[in-house]
């Protein structure tokens, strides 16, 4: 996965918010996953799918965080979603 990686939400993930964070359950893989408010922003973002850049991008004017540090969280949050089969990336 690099920053021009196209990211997608896969459709069958089920997903409830609790105040800022959100669960997502997977019947795939028969387990849930929570994220707190970073997160929660970055899966509501890939709802149309998006470039790992663009998610970047709009974290870094949504929240108070430096580029580098956003791009390595982002591109380690969505390798370990792709990993549980969550996104597809291109």
């Amino acid at each position: 996965m690099h920053m021009q990686s196209q990211i997608r939400r896969r459709d069958d993930p089920l997903t409830s918010h609790l105040g800022d964070d959100l669960v997502i359950f997977s019947a795939r893989n028969g387990r849930y996953y929570g994220t707190e408010e970073v997160g929660t922003f970055i899966w509501s973002f890939l709802e149309g799918g998006a470039s790992v850049m663009d998610v970047c991008e709009a974290l870094q004017q949504a929240f108070d965080v430096d580029g580098p540090t956003c791009e390595r969280d982002v591109l380690t949050f969505l390798e370990q979603l792709e990993q549980e089969g969550l996104i597809t990336v291109q």
